[in-house]
């Protein structure tokens, strides 16, 4: 009885030595979707108002995000780069709708019409890679959190607000003193269509004045 016992046990352990341990398997390649990787090295290295070193939040900041460069997790880049260039769309659209752009922390200056138009169709570019970036879910996570539901049509709600307020910034300062100017006939500073009529304007306006006088 005790031989048949032994031979299995034999067999058994001859079997787990000759197991080879398993091998993992080689991440898989991907292409990342245009432009995500250099969003992502771009915030990764914002150095802000430089108080790294100086300043304590700032230098944790900073030293979090050189490591988090080092990630080759998909993923981690999509939601970093979704975090920072949604609020880079809002500040920009923001900064469009004044027409101004910022030439220091509070400083600014009014947008020339050829930079009003360069800068529409930058933040435009922005708002396609936001669309791109919502989209690419290949390696998202699928976590059932009560506080964040997944919501498909969430995304395409944001980008769509995006898009409607660019659509609607068309009274900017600068688009409108470059229209007003191209409507202007030569030699009329003030965009009168009839330059007697407005002299005689002029002239009228203080007699009628004379007359209410006591």
């Amino acid at each position: 009885m005790r031989a048949p016992i032994l031979l299995i046990a034999l067999l058994v352990a001859a079997s787990g030595c000759s197991k080879q341990p398993e091998k993992a398997a080689p991440p898989s390649t991907f292409a990342l979707p245009p432009r995500l990787d250099s969003y992502f090295e771009q915030y990764c290295d914002y150095t802000g108002g430089l108080g790294i070193g100086f300043v304590a939040t700032h230098t944790y900041d900073y030293r979090f995000r050189q490591h988090l460069k080092k990630t080759h997790d998909p993923e981690l880049k999509r939601l970093f780069v979704l975090q920072h260039l949604n609020r880079d769309v809002e500040w920009a659209l923001d900064h469009f709708e004044k027409g101004i752009v910022r030439t220091g922390k509070s400083s600014a200056r009014p947008l020339t019409l050829l930079e009003w138009e360069d800068t529409q169709k930058k933040i435009q570019a922005q708002i396609d890679d936001l669309a791109t970036y919502y989209a690419f879910t290949n390696f998202a996570t699928t976590n059932r959190d009560p506080f964040d539901p997944p919501d498909p049509k969430l995304d395409s709600t944001w980008i769509e607000e995006f898009r409607e307020k660019l659509r609607s910034i068309t009274n900017a300062p600068a688009a409108n003193q470059g229209a007003a100017a191209n409507r202007r006939p030569d030699g009329q500073a003030d965009g009168s269509g009839n330059l007697s009529a407005t002299v005689a304007g002029d002239r009228a306006f203080p007699a009628a004045v004379a007359d209410l006088l006591p």
